[in-house]
């Protein structure tokens, strides 16, 4: 273990996470992915700001480079989840067009690309969505 009085630099910490990485067993290292994907995931739905809502809604992305078509999996005032196989980039801007459940005409809103893992991309809106 280091020594809590020793500052490491970012370097020392990615190398000391490598060496204890490569040394467990690939049960262990499954365990440890699965453990950091819900750490990871229960910190960001602590900083969220408006609550987000289960859904399975068909979306049309559009932006510089990128078009794709595939399902909101989540949503809020704030911003929504799609999954995809498509690559889309953090910071990414595009506009969202889709339909709310009991809503007559689509949605058509643009956002940014804030977070990215294996299932798909976190998309905050530019201004709030009234009515979620």
């Amino acid at each position: 273990m280091v020594d809590n009085e020793t500052t490491l630099t970012i370097k020392e910490v990615d190398a000391r996470l490598s060496e204890l990485i490569s040394d467990m067993t690939e049960t262990g290292k499954r365990e440890l992915l699965e453990r950091l994907e819900k750490w990871t995931q229960s910190k960001f739905e602590d900083a969220r700001k408006h609550p987000r809502k289960q859904t399975s809604i068909y979306a049309v992305c559009s932006g510089h480079e990128c078009y794709l078509r595939d399902y909101i999996t989540d949503i809020s005032a704030g911003g929504l989840f799609i999954e995809t196989d498509s690559a889309l980039f953090l910071n990414q801007e595009l506009v969202l067009t889709f339909f709310l459940p009991d809503a007559g005409t689509p949605i058509k809103i643009k956002g940014k690309v804030v977070r990215s893992d294996a299932k798909g991309f976190g998309i905050k809106f530019d201004e709030l969505l009234p009515n979620i």
